[in-house]
């Protein structure tokens, strides 16, 4: 009676070690993650012998997540899926893993008969030019014939998160695929680009800090993508896996610290919060040595690190918005929906990669879409900045133009008050030397009436009046100075004496 059931109780424990198949039919792709078993490796690393033919066999966990993502990790990790092809008029497949900065990657391909038919190595620690398809994210073909099964064996190890987005593509569809996913790549780098030129040459113009810091920003965040996406392995330093392994902590704490020298000039701290000022400025020279720094530690430390603060400092950005919105800042508005449309793209790309949300456009390029609109509104903000500060401008000219004029005019009115003073100044000096012309002339004229009745009233006082000879006076005047002459120069001297008689009746 209780031997079925124990039975049953085997068979129920043994379910889990029992790979599911994914059968193959024409849909375009698959997502593999649902049909992913995994298993880590203990202290050292497995072989595909050790993994295919190990005794006792290994204990393989079923994935339960969406994705395959087991975080950050140093460990090794084999993954294995088991497919069947029953669509007979595809054969040619493609395996993509959408996350190329995983470090070492091995894909084995195995058929129905236990034989390799296909073995791959690929990860960023390899020159891109080894890749045995010539694309962003790490890809193998497959060829699959119809009715046969095949088992894949895969092996990651990495110092950054173990993630490994599996999708498995008809070639068309891969194609096709991969020109969608390079076109919105283009609109993305273009736009920023553009960007980054408009607000450098409104910098040339204004010569404002801040839109440097902008620049900076955006062209740092556009490093960070190049580099999680692929691109920056694939196209701008394709034989350097080392630069690579550093570039993407590096370009993230790079890409902070413009963001939190754009924000600190951005909200003005320095004149309404100096402390909070003075903070920012530290946490933005605290990323810059930290993207130094991170030249010289291993990636797995630096990516952990820089992930937390990346982290940190998004919960303080938004803690800044609200205080921002609250204070009413004039352009905190354009600030918060750059914020909330770049965190919106985070959240579908995040929903995406849980499978709470389908798979589109929209949720796959969700952060690059809601960055690109992010640095619009950013745009905005520093516009609508621009706009406030040239109508300032203009309020503060038009008041200057305004107060030149009532000083202008006071002045006009001082110069006509003073040329009034000049003319009548000039007008009484003229009548005062006019007077005073007259009365010298005046006294001139008297003067000289003076001095000739002077000289009659001197002439009268020597002469006799009767007979017009000088009298008395000028004789006893005049012979001593002639007595003295003849004395001193020892010459005769004469004095005749006339005796008129009978004078005196007369006289």
């Amino acid at each position: 009676m209780f031997r079925p059931a124990l039975l049953l109780i085997c068979y129920c424990l043994m379910m889990p070690s029992q790979a599911q198949t994914l059968f193959l039919s024409d849909e375009g792709h698959y997502k593999l993650a649902p049909y992913v078993y995994y298993l880590q490796e203990p202290d050292r690393a497995l072989t595909i012998e050790d993994v295919i033919a190990s005794s006792p066999p290994l204990t393989w966990q079923k994935n339960e997540l969406e994705d395959f993502n087991l975080g950050f990790s140093t460990k090794g990790y084999w993954l294995k899926i088991k497919l069947h092809n029953q669509y007979p008029l595809v054969s040619k497949w493609v395996l993509e893993i959408a996350y190329p900065s995983l470090d070492y990657v091995e894909a084995y391909f195995y058929d129905s008969a236990g034989n390799i038919d296909a073995l791959y190595f690929a990860g960023d620690q390899f020159e891109a030019d080894k890749k045995v398809v010539n694309h962003p994210h790490i890809v193998f073909p497959v060829n699959l014939p119809a009715h046969q099964d095949y088992t894949l064996y895969i092996r990651v190890k990495t110092q950054g998160a173990v993630q490994v987005p599996l999708t498995l593509w008809q070639w068309e569809e891969f194609n096709f695929h991969t020109l969608v996913h390079f076109l919105l790549q283009g609109i993305f780098y273009g736009m920023v680009l553009l960007m980054a030129l408009y607000n450098f040459v409104v910098w040339l113009a204004e010569k404002k800090a801040i839109y440097l810091y902008y620049v900076a920003y955006i062209l740092f965040f556009a490093l960070f993508q190049a580099c999680l996406h692929g691109i920056g392995f694939q196209f701008i330093w394709p034989n350097l896996p080392k630069l690579n392994d550093v570039m993407t902590p590096v370009s993230m704490a790079l890409m902070v610290a413009a963001l939190t020298y754009f924000i600190n000039d951005f909200f003005t701290y320095q004149e309404s919060r100096p402390k909070l000022h003075k903070l920012l400025k530290f946490g933005s020279y605290f990323y810059a040595v930290l993207a130094i720094i991170f030249i010289f530690i291993p990636y797995s430390i630096a990516i952990v690190i820089m992930t937390i603060l990346a982290s940190f400092c998004i919960f303080i950005l938004v803690f800044l918005i609200i205080y921002m919105l609250k204070v009413h800042h004039p352009s905190a508005k354009y600030f918060a929906l750059a914020w909330v449309v770049f965190l919106s793209g985070a959240a579908l790309l995040a929903g995406n990669k849980l499978g709470v949300i389908p798979i589109t456009i929209f949720s796959e390029y969700g952060l690059q879409f809601g960055a690109g609109l992010e640095m619009m509104f950013l745009s905005l903000a520093l516009a609508d900045q621009l706009a406030s500060s040239q109508k300032a401008k203009i309020h503060a000219q038009e008041a200057s133009l305004q107060l030149a004029y009532q000083v202008n005019m006071e002045r006009d009115k001082t110069i006509a008050a003073e040329l009034e003073n000049y003319r009548l100044e000039k007008e009484n000096s003229q009548n005062l030397e006019s007077l005073v012309s007259e009365r010298t002339e005046e006294l001139n004229t008297a003067m000289e009436k003076l001095s000739i009745a002077h000289d009659k009233l001197k002439t009268v006082s020597i002469t006799d009046a009767l007979t017009q000879v000088f009298n008395r006076f000028y004789f006893d005047k005049h012979w001593r100075i002639e007595h003295k002459r003849a004395y001193r120069e020892q010459t005769h001297l004469s004095l005749i004496m006339l005796d008129i008689d009978h004078f005196k009746s007369v006289n």
